[in-house]
């Protein structure tokens, strides 16, 4: 019996955490870092302060947790396809694809961490984020795109794609992958979207 009540118990936290966490993606994504309070997620979790607290030491560690917890399963999927043994071009189809994916389902979110917490890429910090949090979150970024750079590596490595300057078109391709989920590019079907991009991509418009 004893155990029984204590497994609740854990599943009754784990459901609160995850409640809290909830609350916090939706008033982070609506009104960014800075200007998003604890109290606000507070009322949307429908929960009290110390409860709270509980869970998370502070603003910033609740958003960090958000973005770990959200962001973790799309870097893993991520590092599988670049391990795995499918060719470059199919590889390099596979992680356009899960990008398009992960940024369309969190866009509102990681608009907040790419505006306020990276600036896009010119060193600013709206958010005031501890430097320690913004160094983990620049490693985090850099890994991503080694992942496409890595990649793009071994296309080159295969003979099919040309030696160039691997970490600007490994940007270049993050970039386009993001802007289409930005701009509402991409089509219901994710699977064409991704076909298109890798196709301009790798072989351009021309006509030959």
């Amino acid at each position: 019996m004893e155990h029984v009540w204590a497994g609740q118990v854990a599943e009754d936290s784990k459901s609160k955490r995850q409640q809290i966490l909830n609350a916090a993606y939706d008033v982070f994504s609506r009104k960014g870092y800075y200007r998003a309070t604890v109290d606000e997620i507070i009322a949307l979790a429908d929960t009290g302060k110390g409860t709270v607290y509980n869970y998370f030491t502070n603003k910033e560690q609740l958003f960090c947790t958000l973005i770990q917890e959200r962001g973790d399963p799309f870097q893993r999927a991520m590092e599988k396809v670049a391990a795995s043994n499918l060719p470059a071009l199919n590889k390099i189809e596979a992680i356009i694809k899960l990008t398009l994916g992960f940024y369309g389902e969190n866009a509102d979110l990681w608009r907040v961490l790419m505006h306020e917490v990276r600036g896009f890429g010119c060193g600013t910090n709206q958010a005031n984020l501890s430097p320690e949090t913004l160094e983990k979150y620049q490693h985090g970024f850099a890994s991503l795109i080694g992942i496409f750079e890595k990649v793009l590596a071994e296309g080159v490595d295969q003979e099919i794609l040309r030696p160039i300057n691997l970490s600007k078109v490994a940007y270049s391709l993050f970039s386009v992958c993001v802007m289409m989920v930005y701009q509402n590019l991409v089509d219901d079907d994710i699977d064409v979207t991704a076909r298109n991009i890798a196709s301009v991509f790798l072989y351009g418009i021309a006509r030959y």
